[in-house]
């Protein structure tokens, strides 16, 4: 299917990808690019079959038929016009990013012409690094497709095989649709977890210090999310604002619900709440989307 991928942000994600690819497809050739000062020191030390590449104008010399990118949504400007000024283009390019309309922009505004059809695989644990790519972190879990309006059916085809080879399962939405969704099942639980953990912060000194040492249950899985890149989502946060916005404000109506009900000591609409909220659990569980609970980790 491609024989030369290059990966553009070589973290968790891009090497959890190359781990997988060099699983299953021992022919492939995996190059990778990253700005970071000391990357090619922790790409020796993680011993991984992959060649890293200085600039991305040596995308012209390797025969490359994939593009992957894997950075914070922010620098997709900069790395999308580099891209776009390439001599002859036999690439297809996708990306991992958590947020799409705001990319979709950049593609029409600026007029590139590359063949792009951005992807978003929903897989990934808080910790950054390629140190922390996981062979096998894409399996069972859902890959969304966002064709641009110029995108072609074979490039979307190859795109979802792509995806579905590292064993997703593909769905395809528009960039709009994939931003309300992630809005409220990722980007809003974020916003919630860091500012929870802030709030704790400011809570701590009364508490006599007991925050780390009692964290367990909900405060515990909290604070999990709240370990994610803070760059990352510091861009995923401003890219997708307006669709946030309007979640956090619906949320904070929320939570004033749940205040007046116990101030008025309802039993019966908070239980009612509860049930409502564990059923949606369960048909999470089902669906096989909860991860694993691990105790000690």
């Amino acid at each position: 299917m491609f024989k030369n991928i290059i990966i553009i942000g070589f973290g968790m994600i891009g090497s959890s990808i190359a781990r997988s690819i060099l699983k299953s497809k021992k022919s492939t050739n995996i190059y990778a690019f990253d700005k970071s000062k000391d990357f090619l020191k922790r790409l020796k030390k993680a011993k991984l079959n992959v060649d890293p590449i200085k600039s991305l104008e040596e995308i012209r010399d390797l025969s490359i038929d994939l593009v992957i990118i894997c950075t914070p949504v922010l620098q997709y400007g900069a790395i999308l016009k580099k891209i776009n000024s390439l001599d002859d283009q036999n690439f297809i390019v996708t990306d991992v990013g958590s947020t799409k309309k705001n990319i979709e922009d950049i593609y029409f505004k600026n007029n590139f012409t590359f063949r792009f059809v951005p992807s978003h695989p929903i897989a990934g644990i808080e910790k950054s690094g390629l140190e922390n790519g996981i062979l096998g972190l894409f399996e069972n879990r859902y890959s969304i497709i966002c064709p641009l309006k110029n995108s072609t059916k074979k490039d979307i085809s190859l795109v979802s095989k792509f995806w579905r080879s590292l064993s997703m399962k593909v769905e395809i939405m528009s960039a709009k649709e994939h931003d309300h969704v992630l809005s409220l099942t990722s980007h809003l639980p974020h916003i919630i977890s860091y500012s929870l953990v802030l709030t704790a912060i400011k809570k701590e000194k009364s508490v006599n210090s007991k925050l780390v040492k009692f964290s367990a249950g909900g405060f515990r899985d909290f604070t999990r999310v709240a370990g994610s890149d803070p760059e990352m989502w510091r861009d995923i946060f401003l890219a997708n604002s307006e669709e946030i916005k309007k979640l956090t404000n619906m949320f904070i109506d929320e939570l004033k619900k749940f205040s007046k009900d116990l101030n008025s000591q309802n039993s019966k609409k908070l239980l009612i709440k509860l049930q409502k909220t564990k059923n949606i659990r369960n048909r999470i569980v089902k669906a096989r989307q909860a991860g694993k609970f691990i105790p000690n980790d």
